[in-house]
């Protein structure tokens, strides 16, 4: 086994949380407002509801061999040769998710925070410190998280509280102007940021204890998480309205400008960016570990730390390529990123778990009739 740490179950939950939020809090406003209008807190509410259904996929999938992570029950469930090839897949689109990641965190920082500054040192100083994170191994990650976790739910309280007198109900009305296809419209291309996504954790779940409560809290995380965006989600269209959150490319950033304390405490959207920073290294560095994980899974190494900066190289130079600007960003996420998820992180799974269930009735069957 390459990773020897564990981590609790509870540390588990925080971990989903964070990960569901990281990147997503920024953007998800902006394209489901954009596709639902005023509808898009009801939109929200679907998406939220039908990842649990992959949730449900991905925990029967790890029951089926609970000491093994994705990589390996690609291997098991479909022979060597072609388990490598849908394993390959899968750590492809892990990497492409983290050059994504990298690059927004990079366009973000030069337009919103440190304008002037080359996207290419932002996008390095980022890497350097997923990769301390990752060397780190598992347990590290998972207890970072765990302390900064509090200071993230504090902020978020902040953020709402502040908020609270900028509302303006008529931003939400009329509700089902026009009607349901614009809500599952927006609630399909929703789907993969981010419960689709959460298939990462399959990478995780092997080390963590408690597997019962594991698997609750896998349901709980998802939820709490899509609980947190659909907050923002409401707060964006109720503050700023329908037309300036579509037009946004950072909505809940925009909101944090909103934010004042009596009259002298203003500006202070640096909250917002710290909430998102925080929670998209944690996504960064928990996609990271995966892929270093598996890729070494995959060549059969001993250690996967041996990979970390060639892969470091790697997701750099696959963030300044992948996207050359943020509008073919933004079009790629409209119009390809949900088949594009949905094809790799639901049809493969689905096809996993009906031939690993089918084998384990037969294996099972076979030990019968030797008895």
């Amino acid at each position: 086994m390459l990773e020897k740490g564990k981590i609790s179950s509870g540390e588990f939950l925080i971990l989903v949380i964070i990960f569901t939020i990281g990147g997503s809090i920024l953007n998800v406003p902006a394209l489901l407002v954009h596709l639902a209008k005023q509808d898009a807190g009801i939109s929200y509410i679907i998406t939220t509801l039908v990842s649990l259904c992959f949730v449900f996929l991905y925990n029967k999938l790890a029951s089926i061999y609970p000491s093994k992570t994705y990589v390996e029950v690609n291997e098991k469930i479909l022979g060597k040769w072609v388990g490598k090839v849908t394993a390959l897949l899968f750590l492809f689109y892990i990497l492409y998710l983290l050059s994504a990641l990298l690059y927004e965190i990079g366009s973000f920082s030069t337009t919103q925070i440190l304008v002037g500054t080359p996207i290419e040192m932002i996008m390095i100083l980022f890497l350097l410190t997923c990769i301390i994170g990752v060397r780190l191994g598992l347990e590290v990650i998972s207890r970072t998280a765990l302390i900064f976790f509090p200071w993230i739910v504090f902020m978020l309280f902040m953020l709402f509280l502040l908020l609270i007198p900028e509302i303006k109900v008529e931003h939400i009305q009329p509700i089902f102007e026009e009607g349901m296809k614009p809500i599952i419209k927006g609630s399909y291309h929703t789907l993969a940021l981010p419960y689709v996504q959460l298939v990462f954790f399959l990478m995780i779940m092997p080390y963590v204890n408690e597997k019962a409560e594991m698997k609750k809290n896998f349901y709980r995380g998802t939820l709490l998480g899509g609980f947190v965006l659909f907050l923002v989600i409401i707060f964006s269209i109720l503050v700023l309205g329908i037309d300036i959150t579509a037009l946004q490319n950072h909505p809940s950033y925009r909101l944090g400008k909103r934010m004042s304390v009596g009259d002298f405490l203003e500006r202070i959207e640096v909250t917002v960016a710290f909430i998102w920073i925080l929670s998209v290294y944690f996504k960064l560095t928990i996609c990271y570990y995966g892929l270093s994980l598996g890729l070494a899974q995959v060549l059969g190494l001993k250690n996967h730390k041996l990979l970390h900066f060639p892969l470091a190289f790697l997701i750099f130079a696959f963030s300044i390529i992948t996207h050359p600007n943020t509008v073919h960003s933004q079009n790629f996420t409209v119009k390809a990123w949900t088949p594009f998820s949905l094809t790799i992180f639901f049809l493969l799974p689905v096809l996993l778990l009906v031939i690993g269930i089918l084998k384990k009735k037969r294996s099972d069957s076979k030990v019968a009739k030797g008895c």
